[in-house]
Order: C-alpha cells, then sequence, then structure tokens
C-alpha cells in the first residue's frame, strides 16, 4: 500500500493531525475499544496500518477471528480505507 499527503486543511478535514511533526495520525473508533490507526511520514511517505484492541494496547486480529465482532471491525475497516483512497491518500 503507497500513501499520499494532501494539503494542510484536506488532512485535518480527514481527521489526520500532525503533533508530532514529522507525520500525519489517524486514529477512528471501529468498535467499542478497538481503532484504525494510520501514520504517515511527512518525509518519506511511508505509512503503517495498526488496527488495536485498545483495552489491552495489543493488535486486533480479525481477520482470523470468525464472530459477529470481528466482521463489525472488518467492515468497518474497510469502510475508513475506502474513504481514504477515494480522498488520494492511500493510492495503489
Amino acid at each position: 500500500m503507497k500513501f499520499n499527503i494532501l494539503e494542510e486543511d484536506k488532512m485535518r478535514e480527514l481527521g489526520f493531525t500532525d503533533h508530532a511533526k514529522t507525520g500525519w495520525y489517524l486514529c477512528k473508533r471501529l468498535k467499542d475499544n478497538i481503532t484504525f490507526n494510520l501514520i504517515i511520514s511527512k518525509k518519506s511517505l511511508k505509512g503503517d496500518i495498526d488496527i488495536l484492541d485498545e483495552l489491552c494496547l495489543q493488535p486486533y486480529p480479525y481477520e482470523t477471528m470468525k464472530n459477529e465482532a470481528s466482521t463489525i471491525v472488518k467492515k468497518g475497516v474497510d469502510e475508513v480505507i475506502d474513504k481514504l483512497k477515494k480522498a488520494g491518500v492511500i493510492v495503489e
């Protein structure tokens, strides 16, 4: 997956913050304590996506689980990624 940085106003409109000044950060709640987290380096345009269980601060393995919660999380991940693709932040 490749990433692109848009104009500052557009990044903020999408929900990104840059408090660290070296990268853009996006956090979206998917279900209860499960979050979608994306960090994009301003310098290298490299990014990392993590789906985290905020209660135990561990990755949430929604892709290997077969239950209602993981289905909801997968749908949420797909929606966030689709929105970022349409905006031009995620490019293939």
